[in-house]
């Protein structure tokens, strides 16, 4: 019994020659296509697992986008509720005609003559609401410029830089000038 199955099976004449070594064949092609199989397996398990870890990447990313996406429309709520909330109201009797400059094109706004001085003092500021344009307190605007600045209209000293071959460089323009 110390040999193996098939000397034995060939000791007692119940196999041939013929038949073992066919049966030695089978099982090396048998090994042959289970290693075969197992690589096939390993290498589908492997693009399975890259196919995975790929989708995961891309859904990280989509929900960092909607998180973006979520959070600017947040911060673009808090500012409209801030400008909503703190508006100045201007009066029907408003007389004068308060102009800025609001990116390359001049606007206007009608304000009080208190409110002339307010903005020349710098107490009060312009905000952008919408296709129109706000008072609001000075520190009000100053909240909403930390988180949108574009919506608040630059102080006119915030807006002189001085050009290099301004030929009025020298020449100051006041702050209270109506046009």
């Amino acid at each position: 019994m110390a040999g193996s199955l098939k000397d034995q099976l060939l000791k007692a004449g119940l196999a041939n020659k013929q038949q073992a070594k066919k049966a030695s064949i089978e099982q090396r092609k048998e090994k042959k296509n289970i290693s075969q199989v197992s690589l096939e397996k390993a290498e589908s398990e492997a693009r399975l697992k890259k196919q995975r870890e790929e989708k995961a990447a891309q859904d990280r990313a989509l929900n960092q986008a909607r998180d973006t996406a979520a959070h600017e429309r947040a911060i673009d709520a808090q500012v409209k509720q801030l400008i909503e909330h703190h508006k100045i109201r201007i009066s029907d009797k408003a007389e004068t005609k308060y102009q800025f400059v609001d990116g390359t094109a001049i606007k206007q706004i009608w304000v009080d003559s208190a409110h002339v001085t307010q903005l020349v003092r710098s107490q009060i500021r312009i905000a952008r609401d919408g296709d129109q344009y706000s008072l609001i307190p000075a520190i009000v605007a100053a909240r909403i410029e930390e988180r949108r600045p574009e919506r608040v209209i630059p102080l006119s000293s915030d807006q002189q830089t001085s050009d290099e071959d301004d030929p009025y460089a020298d020449y100051v323009i006041p702050d209270d000038l109506m046009w």
